[in-house]
């Protein structure tokens, strides 16, 4: 009786607890809805309550996506004289150094990576050397006469200087090429002094009076000191840096805590440089021999987020060449995918964001130089949101959102002053910058389906609006360009956006009622660089041609997307009613006999289509064959294909 009575004393007790416990979670929960509601009323909670304020942390966290500012927001953008916000170095940090012996094997040497390409040149170069030495010696002769006869003043500052100077060793080349020659069977300590002498080339326009070990004067010298030093820190550090089996982070290795400070001198020096730098062949050699190198960013925060700044900043630079902002890009790509930080998360969110929003920034105007350089930024920049579609989907909401709430409030006010912050090329670039991300991730082709289609309807909408918000003769321009960018987007996504409305449109306005137009010589509109008409053109016959023809083509690009779906005679059929009434309002004009083509053509593409359905039997629930319509026919091969073919061959010609 004893055991059964203490069996379920137990058991009561457990009972009991769980009931506690019960009545425990259901007043927590009770007392998180009642701070919810406060928060949301804007009431406030008592402070002096210990339970709410420890109910007050879980009570914030939320279902729905808050969009925080400092994270989406941040600034990526490096000003012309920021400076950057790295940790100071000093050359004391390189002693870390001297403690690493070579580790070679048999096979292992750097001159099969092409460090010494250039052995049999070095004979010339050192005898070119003792010429300029020799031509040197003399200048310094009369340089020394020409001193006597200035003033003593001037001669006791200059003593100065030249003795802070001999302070610190000149590298000559044979010395480098020692250095080099060291550096190749992986030394340390050769490789310490090309980053001191690295270091005094990269710091030495800066103001503060920093002392050097080595200084370089001679141009082959530095030349040379670049290319080694670059291209045999990663064979040294990874002699030193190994990982394990499973461990991928650098933070976690044998030797990382004896050389970080060395690994932060360096990249520090590496990004000073490559931000000054104006030469593309040098960019894409530091580039090339960094790339290696940036699995050890991952555990230095400040230092990646300057790295990826500066990278940011020479891939939107104007001044260089496509191929080297192509380079910037694939080193963007390689440490946001590569690098990884104590958390074991890559830098993808950094480099999604950082790469939208130098992109905003840098289209706030367009131009025929400008033109190009956003075009290519906005092509890389999709193939980067290709990378994981659903952190991409995550940005994609947030920034889309942010255009969506900028349209709203424009709509909202109603002001002049507020349609000039929407009809701005930053806005319409940045609606261009996700169509074109939307139309590589959700290309069918692929034959996945993508998070990103979630963006594609708020996308569309604000795209609509934004060509609805101010529908006047001035701003045409603006809404031939958004209307070519949804067009793009039917063609690369396959989804069907009503756009022939806004295309007749064009036909209606006031720009080809009477005959006031006046020929008058002006350049070609060029509608890829106006968002509004000048004045100018407004009344030139030559405008006038202009206009009908980028309508004209607008219809024929938007039918032609359509041109092998099962429903285009359905499509069709208004679009071709709605051009024969046009043909009656424009008799007489230069415009009929195009409008009258394009009517047949419309006609005949729609009879083609209707006799090649005509077999198929296909209901709501036997869609297969309706989705697998003339999907291996080649477009071109079509009545519609074969007319859009030849107008652009005579545009070309």
């Amino acid at each position: 009786m004893g055991s059964k009575e203490k069996k379920s004393t137990i058991k009561f007790q457990k009972n009991k607890l769980k009931g506690v416990v019960k009545k425990r979670k259901e007043s927590n929960k009770f007392k998180r809805q009642v701070i919810k509601r406060q928060l949301r009323r804007g009431a406030p909670i008592d402070p002096h309550k210990d339970d709410e304020k420890k109910l007050e942390t879980p009570a914030a966290v939320d279902t729905t996506p808050v969009v925080n500012a400092d994270d989406y927001f941040c600034n990526f953008v490096i000003d012309a004289d920021e400076t950057l916000d790295l940790s100071d170095d000093e050359e004391g940090d390189l002693d870390a150094l001297d403690a690493f012996e070579v580790v070679l094997g048999p096979d292992q040497n750097i001159a099969a990576e092409g460090l010494d390409d250039d052995v049999e040149e070095d004979m010339s170069e050192d005898e070119e050397d003792e010429e300029e030495d020799e031509y040197e010696s003399e200048e310094e002769e009369e340089e020394e006469d020409d001193e006597e006869e200035e003033d003593e003043d001037e001669d006791m500052e200059e003593d100065n200087d030249m003795e802070e100077d001999d302070k610190s060793t000149l590298v000559t080349y044979a010395m480098l090429k020692e250095w080099s020659a060291a550096a190749n069977k992986k030394s340390p300590a050769a490789w310490k002094k090309m980053l001191l002498a690295f270091r005094s080339i990269v710091r030495s326009d800066e103001p503060s009076k920093t002392k050097f070990t080595y200084r370089v004067e001679s141009s082959k010298v530095y030349a040379k000191l670049v290319r080694d030093t670059l291209k045999v820190a990663y064979p040294i550090l990874s002699n030193h840096i190994y990982f394990l089996k499973k461990e991928k982070y650098p933070g976690k290795t044998k030797n990382w805590p004896k050389l970080e400070r060395v690994i932060i001198l360096f990249f520090n020096n590496c990004i000073r440089f490559l931000r000054e730098l104006s030469h593309d062949d040098i960019i894409e050699y530091v580039l090339e021999h960094l790339a290696p190198c940036t699995l050890y960013l991952g555990c230095l925060p400040k230092v990646s987020r300057e790295y990826l700044r500066v990278l940011l900043d020479r891939w939107s630079d104007v001044a260089l060449s496509e191929q080297t902002r192509n380079a910037c890009y694939r080193a963007i790509k390689h440490f946001s995918t590569t690098a990884i930080d104590s958390a074991r998360k890559d830098y993808m969110p950094n480099a999604l964001k950082g790469i939208y929003l130098v992109f905003a920034n840098r289209s706030t105007k367009m131009n025929e130089s400008s033109l190009p350089v956003i075009q290519q930024m906005m092509d890389e920049a999709a193939d980067l949101y290709t990378v994981n579609p659903k952190m991409s989907y995550e940005h994609a909401n947030v920034y889309v959102r942010q255009l969506a709430d900028h349209l709203k409030k424009a709509k909202k006010e109603h002001t002049v002053e507020s349609f000039k912050k929407i009809y701005t090329w930053q806005f319409v670039s940045c609606l261009d910058f996700w169509a074109s991300v939307i139309a590589v991730t959700c290309d069918p082709a692929v034959g996945e389906s993508s998070p990103m289609q979630a963006i594609v309807h708020p996308l569309v909408e604000v795209c609509l609006h934004t060509i609805r918000l101010n529908p006047t003769a001035q701003f045409l321009p603006l809404r031939i360009h958004l209307i070519r960018t949804l067009t793009g987007l039917i063609d690369s996504t396959g989804y069907y956006i009503p756009l022939a409305p806004y295309l007749f449109e064009i036909l209606s306005s006031d720009i080809f009622k009477g005959h006031g137009a006046v020929a008058v010589d002006l350049p070609e509109f060029d509608w890829s660089l106006h968002l509004k008409t000048p004045k100018s053109y407004m009344q030139a016959k030559s405008y006038q041609d202009s206009v009908f023809n980028v309508m004209y083509d607008g219809l024929i690009d938007f039918y032609a997307c359509l041109g092998l779906s099962i429903a285009y005679p359905e499509l069709a059929i208004p679009a071709i009613d709605k051009l024969k009434e046009y043909l009656g309002k424009m008799k007489g004009t230069r415009f009929m006999k195009s409008i009258r083509t394009l009517v047949e053509k419309m006609e005949t593409h729609k009879n083609y289509i209707e006799q090649k359905r005509a077999p198929i039997e296909y209901t709501p629930n036997k869609l297969d064959e309706a989705n697998a319509f003339l999907r291996t026919t080649d477009f071109e091969t079509t009545p519609l294909g074969n007319f859009l073919k030849k107008r652009i061959q005579q545009k070309e010609a």
